[in-house]
């Protein structure tokens, strides 16, 4: 029997029995740490041997091998807090399996594997993965390399600023020779997901929408929620709680978070399992700050690299400038009774918010800040405990620990990564801050996806990372990979049974071309399509089970179709020429795909309207534009960028989204349609606003519960009766309306 063979035996031996708590991992290592064994635990032992034995041995070999690796990575538990459980992720790959039998560590060459990955799954939390925790990955391909200390972090930090005025001279000389410069998107664009219902998402028997998600099974937060008994409405600095059990809504109280209303804002919100978790945006004191950029300016002119001093000297005047620093507060209150919501916990996170997802019961949070070192403070003052706070970002008061930040050659924008229990913001599972280049996310129940373009070799390509999230919280580096071309948006990213699916434009060659990827586990290119659609562009995206379908556009829209079922060898299956081009892309059923876009001439481009359009996808090779109908008083809609704008439910059978008009009569519309017998039908045309008032920024979300559809901003709520003629039956008005706090 083979290495290979006998960690298969014992990872299924492993798998088909419970370990005892006395024998998880964690609590081993703080029986070693107290240096005797407690009662419990032998008491545990003794009983596993006697009903397990053969079992129980191949799990304590796991078990003491976690042990061991917990050890060593002490510093960074309590770096990060108190009270983590050390278990992994949920898959390791045998070429991630290091050998350290040289060091007389053996059991560290027994590497346990977790269940599979399922296309688009919840974790299963209810009990850890028997799997051990890697060493930390050192390098991220050429993307990101794992901080030594501190004191690299500051030389990344030092080098990037006297580099900045370089890169800028040399962005501008690529324009001075014609070099288009791809910009990236803010990955709120295109694309679409699944917005569902959940036959298992009852509130007293009612059903109800959730908001329009990207990866189903993975929440996000958004403006308005509801859990089918009361709509919660963010109003920057309140939420508005509408109690609608009764249909109609009525004002039943108003949520105000402890904060500045002057300078804060509520961003978003999650409501779920009894809880209310509200992130807010805060700021620090405005502090005046000596602008270092102005010797690196002067340095880079002089071409005396590195010589602080001598730019110093060549500073005329000192600069100083006024500046605030991002903090992103989360507040999660028990709303078992709506009206009377108690705070239960709060966590201060360093950094402007940039995004988050709630998964199972964790909370993974994402905000961003520009990291910079002055020369004002010696390196040797900067490295001390109390002064990393004042250059590095911290959550809960705990600054980020060397051995979780990774760091690109050259970058100054800090991703921090920090995921919680969101029953107790205390405990912080886990930590990574990546020093980047404004990266963008994908992220899904299993991995978090870090792309960026970059300009090389003459020609626009993107780099990926990849980090994995462990159902117990942890958030482990894996790979990096490099890719030609540029990304429209996080739908053009797919992840499926541990394969990547990325969708590229390369508009920097002539003709402009678009690619397909397929990565591993591991980031390498193991499938790949060139020569797409040359002379187009990818404009939305959307994958399901095998099959990925995109949009390029020029003057007509091709909607491809790859077939995915051998992730070696994709395919293009399927091209359908229709004229406009769809910029969102939802499925409708399983053999339909919904499609909001743009109608234009195919002679000369020109936009004529709105465009809805439903493929027929029941045989991917061949599909067809079943329906299309054409909304020539649109200009524009919300669906074009912000998904969670639009509501798409086959069981209610509507599909609603805004429209603005542009033209000679300027308005902004409430639209809503039903699919029958292969046509759109119109059931709601309301007008919103007229002239200038449609641009008094108001952002619109659907909701419904039951037969009852609401159109919520975050001034006022507009009713519709679903059951019958969708009729307009009332609206409510609370932006002014005062209730006791």
């Amino acid at each position: 029997m083979d290495e290979r063979e006998m960690i298969e035996k014992i990872k299924k031996s492993a798998q088909q029995i419970d370990v005892p708590k006395e024998l998880w991992p964690e609590q081993i290592r703080k029986q070693l740490e107290q240096g005797k064994e407690q009662p419990a635990a032998r008491a545990g032992r003794k009983k596993w041997y006697r009903y397990r034995a053969a079992a129980a041995a191949a799990c304590l070999c796991l078990c003491f091998g976690a042990a061991g690796l917990a050890y060593r990575t002490q510093s960074r538990q309590q770096a990060v807090g108190e009270g983590v459980q050390m278990w992994p992720e949920q898959k390791m790959e045998e070429s991630d399996r290091s050998t350290q039998a040289s060091n007389g560590q053996q059991a560290d060459n027994v590497q346990g594997e977790a269940t599979e990955y399922a296309e688009n799954a919840d974790h299963d939390v209810s009990r850890p993965d028997t799997v051990l925790l890697l060493e930390p990955v050192k390098k991220l391909g050429k993307m990101y390399t794992l901080a030594d200390d501190y004191g690299s972090v500051y030389d990344v930090l030092e080098q990037s600023a006297y580099a900045a005025v370089k890169d800028l001279e040399r962005k501008e000389a690529a324009k001075a020779e014609d070099v288009e410069m791809d910009t990236m998107d803010d990955g709120l664009t295109g694309g679409g997901s699944s917005s569902f219902a959940s036959d298992e998402a009852l509130y007293n028997g009612t059903d109800f929408s959730s908001t329009n998600l990207q990866v189903e099974g993975v929440d996000e937060s958004d403006i308005v929620k509801t859990d089918g008994s009361f709509l919660y409405v963010v109003q920057e600095a309140q939420i508005c709680v509408l109690d609608v059990r009764q249909r109609m809504p009525k004002v039943a109280g108003m949520i105000r978070p402890d904060m500045d209303e002057d300078t804060d804002r509520i961003c978003d919100m999650y409501v779920a399992d009894g809880l209310l978790t509200v992130i807010i945006q805060t700021q620090t004191e405005p502090a005046l700050l000596l602008d270092d950029h102005a010797a690196a300016a002067e340095e880079s002119k002089a071409g005396t690299e590195g010589k602080r001093e001598a730019a110093k000297a060549l500073t005329q005047e000192d600069v100083w400038y006024m500046d605030t620093a991002g903090v992103t507060k989360v507040v999660t209150y028990q709303i078992t009774d709506p009206l009377h919501p108690v705070v239960q916990d709060t966590a201060v996170q360093d950094g402007w918010y940039k995004t988050s997802r709630k998964i199972a019961n964790r909370l993974i949070l994402f905000t961003a800040q520009s990291l910079s070192v002055s020369n004002e403070t010696p390196r040797e003052n900067a490295l001390k405990e109390d002064a990393l706070q004042t250059w590095l970002p911290a959550v809960n008061g705990k600054v980020a620990s060397a051995d979780c930040i990774y760091l690109p050659k050259q970058g100054r924008e800090g991703l921090f990564m920090v995921s919680m229990d969101l029953a107790d913001h205390s405990k912080v599972l886990d930590m990574k801050l990546v020093v980047n280049q404004n990266a963008e996310l994908y992220v899904t129940g299993h991995s978090v996806y870090l792309y960026e373009s970059a300009y090389t070799n003459k020609a626009v390509r993107t780099k990926i990372a990849r980090f994995v999230l462990g159902t117990d919280g942890m958030i482990q580096a894996k790979a990096a990979k490099t890719v030609k071309g540029s990304i429209t948006d996080t739908f053009a990213l797919h992840e499926r049974d541990g394969y990547l699916q990325v969708l590229t434009s390369v508009t920097s060659a002539q003709p402009w071309e678009n690619r397909v990827y397929v990565l591993d586990e591991a980031m390498k290119v193991v499938g790949k399509l060139t020569g797409l659609a040359e002379g187009e562009q990818i404009y939305a995206a959307r994958f399901a089970g095998t099959a990925g379908y995109f949009v390029t556009y020029r003057n007509t829209d091709p909607l491809f179709t790859v077939d995915f079922s051998d992730p070696r060898q994709p395919r293009v299956i399927g091209e359908l020429k229709v004229t406009g081009f769809s910029e969102y892309l939802h499925f409708w059923s399983d053999s339909k795909l919904l499609g909001i876009g743009y109608e234009t001439d195919p002679d000369s481009g020109e936009t004529i309207g709105v465009k809805l359009s439903m493929f027929d996808i029941s045989d991917p090779g061949n599909v067809t534009e079943e329906a299309k109908l054409v909304l020539k008083d649109a200009s524009h809609s919300d669906a074009m960028y912000e998904y969670k704008s639009v509501l798409v439910d086959l069981k209610k059978n509507l599909i609603a989204f805004t429209t603005e008009n542009y033209k000679e009569q300027r308005m902004r519309k409430y639209r809503v349609f039903s699919y029958d017998n292969g046509k759109f039908v119109s059931k709601v045309d309301r007008i919103l606003a007229r002239e200038e008032k449609m641009y008094d920024g108001s952002s619109w979300r659907s909701v419904y519960v039951g037969d009852t559809l609401y159109l919520v901003s975050e001034k006022k709520v507009i009713v519709f009766d679903m059951k019958g003629d969708w009729r307009e039956i009332g609206k409510e008005n609370y932006v002014k309306k005062k209730t006791k706090e």
